[in-house]
C-alpha cells in the first residue's frame, strides 16, 4: 500500500491563508481604481461608495479582486508631452497625508485621492511638463488642496456631494497664452480646495513652463 504523506503541520498549515492576505499597497491599488472607475463613469456615486466601504474592511486579495472584477482595465493617463521628463503621476493618502512640493514635474495627467485622509499639491515650485494639466481631485471624507501659482490659468469642474469644491484667490488676470491647470473635483463627503497665490520669493519664470531661483 502506497504510504499518504502527513498533512502539513505548524506553520506549513498557515501558509496558503497567509498568501491570501491584503496588503495596505493592494488595497491602496483597488481604492484607487474603484476612485478612477467612478470618475469616469463606469461606478455611479451610490455603487463607488458601497464598494469602497467594503475595500477598507477588506482583508484579503479575493475579496479585493471582486471588487474589481467587472471594471475592466482602467484607463491610461496620458504620457507627458516632453520625452525625458519624469512627471509625478499619482498622490493617494488613505487615512494618511501625501505633500507633493518644491521641484516635482507636473504631467499632462495627474490623480490626487485622498480617503480620510489629505492631498496637498503646491504648484508654487513646479514644472509643468505641458501646457495643459489635468489633475483629478477625488476628496472622500478626507481632502485635497491644490496650490497655483497666480499667471495660470486655473479651471475647476466636477461636483461634490455633502461635500465642497472651492476655487479662490488670484489678483491679476493671467495671458491668454498661459498653460492651463483643469481641475475635476469628486468631492464625496469631503473638499477639494483649488487657491491661487502668488510665487513663492526667490522663484522667477524660466520658460513657459518653469520657474527657477533668482
Amino acid at each position: 500500500m502506497t504510504e499518504q504523506p502527513s498533512p502539513p503541520t505548524g506553520d506549513a498549515q498557515l501558509a496558503p491563508s497567509l498568501q491570501t492576505v491584503a496588503s495596505d499597497r493592494r488595497r491602496d491599488q483597488t481604492v484607487e481604481l474603484l476612485s478612477a472607475a467612478c470618475a469616469d463613469g463606469r461606478l455611479t456615486l451610490e455603487d463607488f461608495s458601497d464598494r469602497l466601504e467594503t475595500a477598507l474592511q477588506a482583508r484579503t486579495i479575493p475579496e479585493l479582486a471582486a471588487l474589481e472584477a467587472d471594471l475592466g482595465v482602467a484607463r491610461p493617463l496620458p504620457t507627458p508631452a516632453r520625452p525625458g521628463v519624469r512627471a509625478a503621476r499619482s498622490f493617494v493618502a488613505i487615512m494618511s497625508s501625501a505633500h507633493g512640493r518644491g521641484r516635482l514635474v507636473l504631467g499632462p495627467a495627474t490623480r490626487a485621492l485622498a480617503v480620510m485622509g489629505e492631498v496637498v499639491l503646491d504648484l508654487r515650485g513646479a514644472e509643468l511638463a505641458a501646457g495643459h494639466s489635468h489633475i483629478q481631485a477625488i476628496a472622500v471624507m478626507g481632502s485635497v488642496k491644490v496650490v497655483v501659482p497666480e499667471g495660470l490659468n486655473v479651471e475647476l469642474n466636477g461636483l461634490a456631494l455633502m461635500g465642497s469644491k472651492s476655487l479662490k484667490g488670484g489678483t491679476t488676470l493671467p495671458p491668454p497664452e498661459a498653460p492651463v491647470i483643469e481641475v475635476t473635483a469628486m468631492a464625496v463627503m469631503g473638499e477639494v480646495a483649488v487657491v491661487i497665490k502668488s510665487a513663492k520669493p526667490g522663484r522667477r519664470r524660466i520658460g513657459p513652463f518653469a520657474w527657477d531661483s533668482d
